[in-house]
Order: C-alpha cells, then structure tokens, then sequence
C-alpha cells in the first residue's frame, strides 16, 4: 500500500514530463479540468481507504493522457 507522500512523489514524477502549452479549445480545458478533479476525488477516497491504487493509477494515466493532447 502506498502512502501519501509515495502517491505525491508518483504523481510530481509522472506530470513533470508533461509538455505545457496553452489551450485555446474550449473542450479540451473542460475535459481537462473534469480529469483533474475527478482524480482529486480518487485520491481523497484512496487516503480514506475507499479506493484502490489502481482507481488512483487509472485517474492519473486518464489526466495525463488528456493533457498530452
């Protein structure tokens, strides 16, 4: 089981990667913002024991995939 610092580490290693640029598509923002906060809402259910690592890692791959578009 990880800890909270190791799913921060994870998360920080995973997004560093990821190139920035600005979005000027209205729909990409949004499904971005709604990857970003349904990862927000795993991760506190994983810090309260109501989810899996791999709920966690799937909201993470699917937020970082959308912000490599």
């Amino acid at each position: 089981m990880s800890t909270p610092k190791d799913l921060k580490k994870i998360f920080l290693d995973r997004i560093k990667d990821i190139p920035y640029k600005m979005e000027t598509d209205r729909h990409l923002r949004k499904m971005k913002t709604r990857l970003h906060e349904e990862l927000d809402v795993v991760w506190l259910r994983y810090n309260n024991k109501e989810a899996t690592y791999q709920e966690w890692e799937k909201a993470l791959d699917k937020l970082i995939k959308a912000e490599k578009l």
